[in-house]
This record gives structure tokens, sequence and C-alpha cells, in this order.
């Protein structure tokens, strides 16, 4: 592994303390940096002179930074903190591989990262997904998704696909069976992000996702927890609208559709959270009287509405004579549920 803090401006010279080995100043670019390397993972952080107030405030946030990167390790018992002395990169060789959720990385996915760069003064800035590799030749490169071209979700998809399909191709050529057990690991955890990207729905749901990930006051557990959830619903909420079939389940409008819970999701056990007979699709108004408990079902499917919405009823589109004309029997256990607890009568 490559573990390094390097500072950019002049010519190359490692150095300024034993603590702080593998320093050094490279050209072009004032700033100091934190990076980490192993057979082709890599990991790097940039933090500018100009962004920290001097090479001082930047030399401090890059250690700031390295620190909190090798605690997550720590955390995660990627190395014995015994052996750490902040200077022996042996010690930490598999980091990049156990850290599946890098701290402070911009997506919270190994060798992933979401680029926003300026084109020119007359164009909107340009944002792609990018996935970390090398070539041939041992050269860092990255591959990019344009956001532009195929939407957040697409384009963080592909980046993740590649990253995974890259770890797989070093798979026949790594003779260390330490590393190739956890690399076979990262693969298993990028096939697992993979299988989140592709349920989420929108640029939110790719947000929420990103920002657990990256959340520091969760630990990995309590991460996937409300990852699960939030798939789990996105899921739920398909198959109750193609149970449906994308119509009100009310008015048989097509337009502005809601699938819900009929038992909320918080009130339910893990098997009804995912019952497509727990589930109405609905339109908004209906919707939203529904989970507030002003309007119910009987067991025939007709409307009831709770005397506090009475005189407001018609105002809101509400027919008092409308029904669901295709309930299933096993519907009626959570629409009973319903009455009881949600209905304000």
């Amino acid at each position: 592994m490559l573990y390094f803090v390097h500072q950019v401006a002049a010519q190359t010279i490692f150095g300024r303390s034993v603590t702080h080995k593998f320093c050094g100043r490279t050209k072009n670019y004032k700033a100091w940096q934190f990076a980490c390397e192993r057979l082709g993972f890599f990991e790097t952080k940039t933090f500018s002179d100009s962004k920290f107030g001097g090479s001082d405030g930047a030399y401090n946030a890059a250690i700031k930074y390295r620190n909190e990167f090798f605690q997550a390790a720590s955390s995660l018992g990627v190395f014995d903190k015994s052996n750490d002395n902040r200077h022996n990169a042996t010690s930490k060789r598999l980091i990049q591989i156990d850290l599946k959720l890098s701290p402070n990385n911009t997506s919270g996915i190994i060798g992933v990262c979401r680029s926003i760069s300026k084109r020119d003064s007359r164009k909107s800035p340009e944002i792609t997904w990018r996935a970390g590799y090398k070539n041939s030749l041992g050269q860092n490169r990255q591959k990019s998704y344009s956001v532009g071209q195929l939407g957040e979700q697409q384009a963080l998809f592909r980046a993740v696909t590649f990253r995974r399909d890259y770890a797989k191709s070093l798979l026949p050529t790594t003779q260390d069976d330490t590393y190739r057990i956890k690399l076979s690991d990262h693969i298993e955890e990028l096939n697992s992000i993979l299988e989140y990207i592709s349920d989420l729905k929108d640029e939110a749901d790719v947000f929420f996702f990103l920002g657990s990930l990256n959340n520091p006051h969760l630990d990995n557990t309590s991460k996937k927890q409300m990852l699960d959830i939030r798939v789990g619903q996105n899921k739920f909420r398909r198959l109750i609208l193609s149970y449906w079939n994308n119509k009100c389940a009310v008015t048989g409008s097509s337009l502005f559709v809601t699938a819900g819970h009929i038992k909320p999701w918080k009130d339910s056990d893990n098997s009804e959270r995912i019952d497509v007979f727990n589930g109405l699709a609905l339109s908004p108004v209906y919707d939203k009287a529904f989970d507030k408990g002003y309007i119910s079902f009987d067991k025939n499917g007709n409307i009831l509405i709770s005397n506090k919405l009475s005189h407001d009823a018609e105002l809101l589109g509400i027919n008092k004579y409308i029904q669901i004309s295709n309930l299933h029997f096993l519907h009626q256990k959570y629409l009973e549920w319903h009455r009881n607890f949600i209905f304000i009568k």
C-alpha cells in the first residue's frame, strides 16, 4: 500500500518529521494530499492552500483526514492499533479493501466518486459519476458517466458496475490469498450496493442513499437498516401500483396515484410491510384523508367518512357514495385494523 500526505509546488522533498513520513512536494498545484493505494485500489483527497487559509491550514486538514481514515479502519478491525505508528505503511496493507464505507468520501463507496467540473463560463457545470481503476501501464484512471445524459441513478449504477467488474478482473492475477479474500469481499459489497441502487426511484432516493452511507453518526448496521427500509418501501410501492394497474382503487384515475400502506409501516411486522394486500393505490386527496384517518372503508369497500370531515368532504371532491370494487378478502384484516386504530369516528 502507498500511504502518504504530500504537498504540491516545488521539487519532491520527503520528510517534515518522522511522525509524518511520506510527506512530499510536487509541482503545479499548491495543496496537501492524503492517498492510499493497494493493488489497483486508490483513494485520494486533496486540501488546497487557498481553501484552508494557507499551507499550514491545508496540512492540518490533511492530517486530520488521515487520522479519521485510520480511526475508521481501526473501528472496523482492519488493523491492530499496536502496530500503528502513523508511518508504517505495511500495517495498513488492506485498509482500502476493508473500508467498505470510506470516511468523508463523496459517495461513501470505495473507488467511486461524484465530480462537478466547469467546462467554460457559458455552460453549466458537468456532473459525472466516476469509477477509479488502473490501466495496463499501472496508471490511475477514472471511467466517467454523465449525470446529464444518464440521470443520477443510472450514472451511479454504471460507475459502481464498472468498479465491480474491474475488481473482478483482478482476481485471476491476484496471488496473495489474504488479499484475494479481501478483494472478493469488496466485490460482494459492490454487488450489495448495486442491489440498493437498482431499487432507487429518483434523485431524492440517490441522495438519501449516499447520505446514509456518509453519516458518521451511524454504524454500518444502522445504515443497512435505514437503506433496507427505504428500498423495501420502494419495492412495496411498485407492487401496489402493479396490483391496482397504476390506477386509484377508488376513482379509477391514473393521474397522481400514490401507493401507501393500510396498516402503517411503523406498526407492521416484516411480512406485513411487504404484503401487497396491506396497500392501496389512491389519488392524492383520498390518500391523505385515508392516511390521517378522515376516511376508511368497510368490509364491502364502501367509503366511511369521519364526522370531522363531513362538512368538507364535498369541497375536497370526496364522494360519499364511492367504493373500492376489487377488494380481496386478504385486504380485510388490514382494513379492520385501520378502522379500529386510524379512522376518526
